[in-house]
């Protein structure tokens, strides 16, 4: 499989940004009908999903910098060269959190529905973004994955299994924490498959 979707002359589109515009799109019409669902404002949430979408990739891309600040020492500019190979999704999901944290409070919205709202599409979005360690080559050189193409559809899999546990659970069980349970569950999972 070739890394690149398309390469035309100077211009080449990643894998990674084709699955990522697909993610955004997509997950943007989901917020929108789960803000309807949870009887949100759109704009909003709208406005919410723009800044934790910004915030998640910041937050993606400081605490792989964090993580690995010895490849940064003596080039500093380095850190502005930015790739989907050197973002941590860890960190991205920790400072999401945060940022949802901050925002549940300017906007007078409760945490619990803002992460009903915001994880389902986060599930869908790492369903298929996971594949582009299948199509961008990726997958040999990825420790965590050690070179099984199986395993992308295991994670995938995993993924949607979250989702569709969020969307069955969630609303049926009384339980406050059970999207965080159901969320951490799927990321250690995600970590020791």
């Amino acid at each position: 499989m070739r890394p690149f979707f398309l390469a035309y002359k100077s211009i080449t589109i990643t894998w990674f940004m084709i699955l990522a515009i697909i993610s955004i799109v997509i997950s943007y019409f989901i917020v929108n009908i789960l803000a309807e669902e949870y009887e949100e404002d759109k704009n909003k949430i709208e406005n919410i999903f723009i800044v934790l979408l910004i915030g998640g990739f910041v937050g993606a891309r400081l605490s792989y910098v964090l993580m690995n600040i010895h490849l940064y020492k003596g080039n500093i500019s380095s850190i502005f060269k930015i790739s989907h190979y050197n973002l941590s999704l860890i960190g991205g999901i920790i400072f999401g959190l945060l940022v949802l944290m901050v925002l549940s409070k300017k906007y007078k919205i409760a945490f619990g529905k803002l992460l009903k709202i915001f994880v389902i599409p986060f599930y869908f979005s790492m369903a298929i973004g996971i594949w582009v360690l299948m199509f961008d080559r990726f997958l040999l050189y990825s420790s965590h994955i050690k070179n099984e193409p199986s395993k992308v559809l295991y994670l995938s899999l995993l993924f949607l299994t979250g989702m569709i546990l969020e969307l069955a659970i969630s609303k049926r069980v009384n339980n406050k924490y059970i999207t965080v349970i159901i969320l951490t569950i799927v990321m250690v999972l995600y970590y020791i498959m």
